[in-house]
């Protein structure tokens, strides 16, 4: 199986791929959203006539560019269970598969907006219907589902991604080396912890307000952080999928 041009590129050019580009890639979507223009925050993040802000928004860059990132998650993650040959891999492989492919489905709303759109029937934001995803509704506790899932994705995030790298890169078990992330991912992780202070500082001061009208993402400007930390397991997933094909070769 062939390897990927951008894993090649990620592990030939790790600053570039680690720090520059998603660095570049959120300056840039924040600075149109909290730029004060309307026209460049409807880029980011649109209102749409007729159409809740809630479905509407899922049509701008920041929300399709989530989408495209979970895609290719899936993709590099089914070409890890390809092209893996020790089972401990596969397994893990497999997992990364339902992972993605449950995030990218809720991330989209199993289809939902698409379907609003062309019929022009709209949920409401009631949540004793609320059926449009899992993780947007509340529990018996009166807690968003969201809210175990943040928690569970720090922890993953600081487990694996920080303590793995700095603990594990040298083990001699080679399948938990092959696993392990670089340690380059821990400036990743930084990257998504500064850029997401940034995000909600900016919103905090009312640079999102336009006029008098709140932002569009009012209440949800955590999407900048969501946007880096699937760019996070995208690296991942690629970087992972070019080892694997670097370890067959080398067999």
């Amino acid at each position: 199986m062939r390897s990927s041009i951008f894993a090649k590129w990620v592990r030939g050019h790790s600053f570039d791929s680690h720090v520059i580009l998603p660095g570049v890639l959120s300056l840039l979507m924040m600075g149109m959203y909290f730029s004060g223009n309307a026209w460049l925050q409807n880029i980011v993040a649109p209102a749409m006539d007729n159409m809740p802000l809630f479905s509407a928004r899922e049509f701008g860059v920041l929300e399709l560019l989530q989408d495209f990132f979970l895609l290719c998650i899936v993709f590099y993650s089914v070409r890890c269970f390809v092209a893996a040959r020790e089972g401990m891999v596969k397994l893990f492989a497999l997992g990364l598969i339902v992972v993605s492919v449950f995030t990218l489905l809720e991330e989209i709303d199993y289809g939902a907006h698409f379907i609003e759109y062309f019929t022009g029937q709209h949920g409401s934001l009631a949540q004793e219907t609320w059926s449009r995803n899992w993780h947007n509704k509340t529990s018996a506790s009166g807690v968003q589902n969201v809210s175990y899932i943040k928690l569970a994705a720090n922890f993953a995030i600081l487990t694996g991604f920080i303590l793995a790298p700095l603990l594990l890169s040298n083990v001699r078990n080679r399948t938990i080396r092959l696993l392990v992330p670089s340690r380059w991912m821990i400036a990743t992780v930084l990257l998504i912890v500064l850029m997401s202070y940034l995000a909600h500082y900016l919103d905090d001061a009312g640079y999102s307000v336009i006029g008098d009208k709140p932002g569009n993402l009012y209440k949800n400007v955590s999407e900048f952080r969501e946007l880096n930390m699937y760019y996070l397991l995208l690296l991942y997933t690629a970087v992972l999928h070019e080892r694997i094909i670097t370890r067959l070769h080398d067999q």
